[in-house]
């Protein structure tokens, strides 16, 4: 708090507030004013006579009571700009970035104190590249595409805020931020390729006689979080790649084929949570495996759709908050996965609720 009548304080917040307007609404304006300066009602009240007074304001009574729109008359000092952040524009400018997309980026420079402008002018014309490209690099490494797109550094595209990248037009969320693992499980001739949403259920599976007769594909990575069904997302983002960038590992004990020739098996099924997102994955993978349904293990998740010790609401305690209100379009000819979405819409069971007996006995069938 200013001692004495605060002018240069109330001044310099009605300055702020003032951007971007033209006048300020004076209903409140008082109160709005000793909030935002940390000066007391009467204090602000008196800066604003002054202020009235010498002319530099309009919309204000002599005793400081604002009674219209007020505005600004008198001089207001020009805005200073960040040299970093007028390097960024001239770097965005002269890499030919429409209106458009400079306000969309405008916001990133914060983070690229130290470089040259034509190392920035690298960064715009990446950007522009990756723009282009980034249909053919969904599901790579996040790492892996700034390192080739932004001076050789695997770390720069990490440093631009992804509101900045949405609004230039980049879909920050389809590269990993972490190596895609790809583990393999099962016998050298599956009668069912079952993929699986999450890496504990992968192990549940293949700690049963299940990996006998068929074959089990999961995804996993540091630091993916089954709250957020990263691991299932991860799993159909490497799918839609052709997985790409991913490392494959073969589950001690196993003896089944590599997982490209897996996806060429006449039979292959879906395994994830039964619950709109788990739904979700299943859709995303289909579109890249026509020949993919769900599997029969979801038969026992029904059941215990039906049982409240044993199913769950879409809370924040279950990892599911906004689950209720997801909207998942299925086609208008698949019935069996429609029934299944309705069946989960307000109650969902996760995967590894299903028993090792029940594993065994439905593993290497299809829900129907």
């Amino acid at each position: 708090m200013t001692y004495g009548v605060p002018i240069e304080s109330v001044k310099a917040t009605i300055i702020k507030k003032m951007e971007g307007k033209s006048f300020l609404l004076p209903n409140g304006l008082i109160s709005s004013l000793a909030k935002a300066s940390s000066e007391d009602k009467l204090a602000v009240r008196q800066a604003l006579a002054r202020l009235s007074k010498s002319g530099w304001l309009d919309g204000v009574s002599q005793d400081g009571t604002p009674f219209a729109q007020v505005r600004i008359l008198g001089h207001v000092p020009e805005k200073q700009v960040d040299p970093l952040q007028s390097l960024w524009l001239t770097a965005m400018r002269s890499e030919a970035l429409n209106e458009d997309e400079i306000q969309a980026l405008s916001g990133s420079w914060k983070n690229l104190s130290g470089l040259e402008l034509d190392d920035m002018r690298a960064i715009v014309a990446g950007l522009k590249k990756l723009k282009q490209d980034q249909s053919a690099l969904s599901g790579l490494s996040a790492y892996l595409v700034s390192a080739r797109h932004f001076l050789g550094s695997s770390k720069l595209l990490g440093v631009i805020p992804n509101k900045c990248l949405t609004a230039f037009g980049i879909a920050p969320s389809q590269f990993q931020n972490h190596p895609p693992y790809v583990v393999v499980g099962g016998c050298s001739q599956p009668e069912t390729v079952v993929l699986v949403e999450n890496p504990a259920a992968f192990e549940l599976a293949m700690a049963t006689a299940a990996a006998q007769r068929c074959a089990f594909i999961a995804t996993y990575g540091f630091g993916l979080s089954k709250t957020d069904n990263e691991c299932g997302n991860q799993l159909a983002g490497l799918v839609m790649s052709g997985f790409t960038g991913a490392i494959t590992l073969m589950r001690e004990g196993s003896s089944c084929p590599p997982v490209r020739e897996l996806f060429n098996h006449p039979k292959i099924t879906f395994w994830g949570d039964l619950d709109p997102a788990g739904i979700q994955i299943y859709l995303r993978l289909k579109q890249q495996l026509p020949q993919l349904e769900l599997s029969a293990l979801y038969r026992p998740m029904v059941t215990m759709l039906d049982i409240p010790a044993c199913s769950h609401p879409y809370v924040t305690g279950t990892g599911k908050y906004g689950q209720i209100d997801m909207q998942v379009k299925c086609p208008e000819d698949d019935e069996v996965t429609s029934g299944l979405l309705k069946r989960c819409s307000t109650r969902g069971v996760d995967q590894e609720c299903v028993s090792p007996d029940d594993i065994l006995k439905f593993a290497s069938a299809s829900f129907k």
